[in-house]
């Protein structure tokens, strides 16, 4: 599976590998409140697009997947990642990259 990216700002983005990029849009989708963003997400994953640009969706949203980027993230992967899981400790420190970039606009 490819990469995905997610554009924090013209000048700032996460890449991580396809399944892990999806978790976070996932994530991202199972969270906000609103039902066309929720859609949105849900479709760059099961189109596979690898590819979330935190602004495209408007302001509202942006300040709404950052503000679960940085507050919610790294719980939900901490409790959802298998304990035993290949790779859990480098998953867990890119996700933490994630949510220490997704700063307030």
């Amino acid at each position: 599976m490819m990469a995905g990216t997610i554009s924090l700002s013209p000048e700032q983005r996460w890449t991580a590998s396809g399944w892990l990029f999806d978790w976070a849009v996932e994530f991202l989708a199972a969270n906000v409140t609103e039902p066309g963003l929720k859609a949105g997400l849900e479709e760059i994953v099961t189109e596979n697009l690898g590819w979330l640009g935190l602004g495209d969706f408007g302001p509202s949203a942006e300040r709404e997947m950052r503000t679960l980027l940085r507050t919610n993230l790294l719980a939900a992967a901490d409790g959802s990642l298998p304990p035993d899981m290949d790779g859990r400790r480098s998953a867990l420190d890119l996700l933490s990259e994630l949510a220490a970039a997704a700063e307030p606009v």
